[in-house]
């Protein structure tokens, strides 16, 4: 089961939602999707605020709180009882928390989408050719050899990138991949990971 948890500052943002009707509540929560999709109209806050009698700044507050709900929510994808049990925090009345889960539900695909255009997208690797060059001999010495690989790497992002290593240059960098691959394979990158998508 996951849980989103609120700090002190957001639970006190989020406390007057037990105090609003539906038709406020409602619009409230729309305005925290829009928010989230890019979409903030102040306007309509504005007349929100007006309408409850309260400082457009409180409700401002609150619909950061909601937003930071959704984009967390949207970020683990939690279930229906997950989401829930993470409303249940705040104590909103049964219909504001309907609305929620129903806004949660109905743009969930859409945030998480949004999300993963927001997120950082490194290039992969496509291709790796390599050629083994040894000098046999030189004028100044003729017993020893040196081998070098040329490496050529081409990206996901079509860039290519040609570079030269000896062989203990060569075996540095496995040993770094060798290390970064089993480290993506522990527990603590898969909990990390889990948090980042």
């Amino acid at each position: 089961m996951v849980i989103i948890y609120f700090n002190n500052e957001q639970k006190e943002d989020l406390q007057f939602l037990q105090e609003l009707s539906f038709e406020v509540g409602s619009k409230i929560v729309q305005v925290s999707i829009d928010f989230f999709k890019g979409n903030y109209n102040p306007k309509l806050l504005q007349n929100v605020s007006t309408k409850i009698n309260l400082p457009q700044l409180k409700v401002e507050r609150c619909v950061y709180a909601l937003s930071y709900l959704f984009t967390e929510s949207s970020k683990l994808s939690l279930s229906k009882s997950d989401f829930l049990e993470s409303v249940d925090a705040i104590s909103p009345t049964k219909e504001i928390e309907e609305c929620l889960l129903e806004s949660y539900q109905k743009n969930r695909e859409e945030m998480r989408r949004i999300l993963s255009e927001m997120s950082l997208k490194l290039p992969s690797i496509d291709s790796l050719q390599w050629r083994l060059d040894v000098q046999i001999s030189s004028r100044r010495t003729s017993n020893e050899a040196k081998p070098v690989y040329l490496l050529k790497l081409k990206t996901s992002d079509n860039r290519t990138v040609w570079f030269q290593a000896d062989y203990n240059e060569l075996e540095s960098m496995t040993n770094q991949l060798e290390i970064a691959l089993k480290e993506s394979k522990s527990q603590h990158y898969k909990r990390i990971k889990k948090y980042i998508k």
